[in-house]
């Protein structure tokens, strides 16, 4: 059974949309497929991002938390406010939820739900895209055994054939009607004249069926019809990213735009993916298709699923503008009540409170989408990091924004603005030359007048778990912590002294700065460097939230909890260096790491705190051995002793110390071969090319090699499928090589212990850097086992698979290499190796023959050194 978790928040009653006005204006498309607004003829630009609570999973994870789900809307609009987001896509399971299979439409508390929504996004600013027909199961993923709560039109008739069956048509028709005519309770405006709703998608990612054009176009026709019988003039969409050869059908419906998806590194990988994917998203050239020339472009749902960066959002949103996208909504947006879990959506995590490094990249996109120009490109990667006044880096981790009167960062930077005096508004995480914050939380600063500041500052937002393994209630993955960490801001009018005075309800905490040092622990305050300041004086609003106004959740009940991110070897001759991050409530009495090499015993090294929560300890050079080691971390607090990672509250040093399970590593020379291929490790790593949109599973096998019986992947290429140019296995190795980069420069080949069989085909083994460089050489294959040797001398500079492919379709395949290599004597980086990359390819000019496949194995790939 679930173990139902609650979680209290801070609450003021607040009327957001009491001083400012609603969303009313009207939009139109000009005959160019531009969205203007009516009142003043600009181009629309909006962002912001999917939210699912009324419906779905959704809905039933917010049950797993609490037993008020309209609060939690209260709570994740205030936040989409406090982004300033002003797009938001209402993705309605209607056709399984509301209505029967007819598509007569039911009142129930799913559609009572997003008409509360409705009511509040409003009231914060928000625009919509109506998706009212989803087309995927409501019930995915933890309630596929219940069949009996639905039965709707999407449960009477197969995805594949709501654009063809006529009954399933008329059911649709009289579906989208009777919602639209529904009246909100919370607005007493009916769906179809609500004005915060400018979009339409008739259907969220259809079955679509391209080769039937004329079908298509009837199809689409029938759907447009039935909203605009009922008198809506709403822009009405169609899916184009699931088939793009729908283009042509939608060129001569009815329907004035197209709505496309972009999910770059793929779905569902079951863990964080590394790596550098900036290389993939240049470019979405799909979406310049003739036929969709003079059409609105709009995105549905966009992310970088199974990673939390600071910088893909604004790359993604800059790669949008490009080909004309003015709407945008991430998928998919984490109530704050199911974000400690990452309850929604196993794949995609994104809350402002506990992600909040992804949290303002998705700030920054936002401007991205308003302040980059329709159809301009800025080039392939990495001459395409600055942008606008945007920066992105893969390095840092970082996005940035600086203008005269904003300065955003996503993470720690070190670009300064050019002129303080000016700035309105600063949003951050970590520390800049303006502000200096230890706590690991996010923060608003924006300016109400001269000398006078008003300061936000989140809980610290900390991963204690991948947030992309399978979720649970019961499993926290980011835990809040609130905490008192010192800060410094530097801004003229504020000068060097001001007072820090508190501002949300039950915040007593008030202060003071010196030099612009001061504490601070979450919740909202006014800086002021006027010595008569008055609460009374400030405005009730701050756009759309209250001046007063803080949503944040309690901390967790949890124990001191300790993460490392261990390396898996450590360069003999120099100190052994161990950083650990230690996450509790305060700060530890002690932290104390254990080292033991050869025999029973551990050597201890106090750990130092670094600042924050980290912690460092070196075991000096002159005690590091080569060979294997292993190691544990002690803390101590609040007379309790805690091992990790074991688990048990013992010391080694304790005489009746029993833990066992350790970090474990090697200390190697400098000529040891560094091995960066070990199947039975990296299998659940890897990743492998998708042979179609449907075909998705692996076409490999891990076996044991018939001469040692150590664990081999074996690859066959698909030989009936002549469409297929490549089958790669990807396997990530930035995690190897990084305890090795300084003996890396006396590389010297790597080494495959491989046999194979390549019919008609030919075999690549591929080195792929952080920037897309990728070094191929093609290898020959004996079906015996073998040591082959590649000397690095001998790649040359290729193409390397994107993998995991992105999804829907097949947008780009290979990556480039970057844009600014190429030059005389350009030879891999070893140090700047991602992925090792493993490759069958038909021979050119040469088709395989029925029952002629070819075939691979391998059971290692190891770098050897000059000796």
């Amino acid at each position: 059974m679930f173990r139902i978790i609650f979680i209290s928040f801070l609450f003021l009653t607040f009327s957001a949309g009491a001083q400012v006005k609603a969303p009313s204006r009207r939009v139109y498309l000009d005959k160019n497929g531009v969205i203007r607004w009516k009142d003043n003829r600009q181009e629309v630009a909006l962002f912001g991002a999917n939210y699912c609570l009324p419906s779905a999973s959704d809905y039933r994870a917010a049950g797993y938390v609490t037993h008020d789900r309209k609060q939690l809307v209260d709570q994740d609009m205030a936040h989409f406010a406090r982004m300033g987001w002003d797009g938001l896509r209402l993705c309605l399971w209607g056709d399984f939820e509301n209505t029967d299979g007819e598509g007569n439409l039911r009142n129930n508390d799913h559609l009572d739900l997003m008409d509360y929504l409705m009511a509040k996004a409003k009231q914060r600013g928000i625009y919509f895209l109506l998706s009212p027909i989803v087309t995927y199961s409501s019930l995915w993923p933890d309630a596929m055994g219940d069949t009996a709560s639905i039965d709707g039109i999407s449960k009477k008739y197969k995805k594949s054939e709501l654009g063809t069956n006529p009954k399933a048509i008329a059911a649709q028709q009289n579906y989208l009607g009777q919602l639209l005519n529904h009246v909100n309770p919370y607005t007493q405006t009916a769906w179809k004249d609500e004005p915060a709703i400018l979009f339409i998608e008739l259907i969220n990612e259809p079955w679509h069926h391209s080769k039937d054009v004329q079908g298509s176009i009837r199809y689409i026709n029938a759907l447009v019809e039935a909203v605009r019988s009922t008198g809506c003039q709403k822009i009405l969409f169609h899916n184009v990213s699931q088939d793009f050869d729908m283009a042509a059908a939608m060129q001569q419906s009815k329907v004035q735009g197209a709505t496309f998806a972009w999910y770059p590194s793929g779905l569902n990988a079951g863990r964080t993916l590394p790596g550098n994917y900036l290389p993939v998203v240049d470019d979405y050239s799909l979406m310049g298709k003739p036929e969709l020339s003079k059409m609105a472009k709009i995105v549905y749902e966009f992310d970088h699923p199974d990673q939390l960066t600071g910088y893909m959002f604004p790359a993604m949103v800059r790669t949008f503008r490009s080909v004309g996208a003015q709407f945008a909504t991430m998928f998919s947006y984490d109530m704050l009540a199911t974000a400690p879990y990452n309850l929604g959506w196993q794949t995609h995590f994104f809350n402002m409170v506990y992600t909040p490094v992804k949290a303002v990249s998705g700030i920054i996109a936002a401007e991205v989408m308003k302040q980059l120009p329709r159809g301009k490109h800025y080039g392939t990667y990495p001459a395409n990091t600055t942008f606008g006044p945007f920066r992105i880096s893969y390095e840092e981790n970082l996005s940035e924004m600086v203008t005269a009167d904003k300065f955003l960062y996503a993470n720690s930077t070190k670009t300064a603005p050019p002129n303080r005096a000016a700035l309105k508004k600063i949003i951050g995480y970590g520390s800049s030359p303006v502000v200096a914050y230890q706590g690991k939380g996010l923060y608003f600063l924006d300016k109400v007048k001269e000398g006078t500041w008003r300061l936000e500052v989140y809980p610290d937002a900390v991963l204690v778990d991948d947030p992309f393994k399978m979720p649970s209630p019961g499993k926290v993955v980011s835990r809040a912590i609130s905490r008192n960490w010192p800060m410094e801001v530097l801004l003229p009018d504020l000068g060097s002294a001001f007072s820090v005075v508190p501002l949300n309800a039950g915040n007593t905490y008030a202060t003071g700065a010196r030099e612009g040092k001061f504490s601070i622990q979450p919740g909202v305050y006014i800086l002021s460097a006027d010595p008569h300041f008055q609460k009374e004086a400030l405005p009730r609003q701050l756009g759309y939230l209250g001046i007063d106004e803080f949503i944040a959740p309690k901390d967790q009940a949890l124990p001191l909890q300790v993460v490392v991110h261990p390396q898996q070897e450590y360069p003999l001759g120099k100190p052994l260096l161990v950083q650990a991050e230690v996450y509790g409530p305060k700060d530890p009495e002690s932290v104390t790491l254990f080292v033991k090499q050869a025999g029973p015993r551990f050597v201890s090294v106090p750990m130092k705190q670094d600042g924050g929560y980290t912690y460092t300890a070196a075991l000096p050079a002159e005690k590091v051995r080569e060979g294997w080691l292993e190691y544990c971390i002690v803390v101590k607090g609040e007379g309790q002793t805690f091992n990790f990672p074991s688990g048990i509250q013992k010391s080694p040093y304790d005489w009746d110390y029993y833990g066992s399970e350790n970090w474990k590593a090697r200390v190697v020379g400098p000529i040891i071969p560094l091995r960066l291929l070990h199947p039975a490790e990296d299998e659940k790593g890897l990743a492998v090319t998708r042979m179609d949109h449907d075909f998705r599973f692996n076409v490999f096998k891990l076996l044991p090699a018939s001469h040692t019986g150590e664990a081999a992947f074996r690859l066959e290429m698909p030989w009936n499928d002549p469409s297929v140019e490549d089958y790669t296995v990807s396997v990530p190795v930035k995690d190897k090589i990084s305890g090795r980069k300084e003996d890396l420069s006396a590389a010297q080949s790597l080494v495959l212990e491989v046999k194979g069989v390549s019919r008609k085909h030919e075999a690549y083994i591929t080195l792929v850097e952080s920037d897309g460089t990728s070094w191929s050489r093609k290898i020959s294959l004996d079906p015996d086992w073998k040591a082959l040797q590649v000397p690095l001398r001998e790649l040359q500079r290729s193409r390397g698979a994107m993998l995991p492919l992105g999804y829907p379709g097949r947008f780009r395949y290979w990556f480039e290499p970057a844009a600014n290599r190429g030059g005389p004597g350009d030879r891999v980086r070893m140090e700047a190796v991602e992925w090792l990359q493993l490759s069958l390819r038909p021979t050119a000019g040469k088709s395989p023959a029925a029952g002629s496949n070819s075939w691979i194995e391998i059971t290692a790939a190891t770098v050897m050194f000059h000796k």
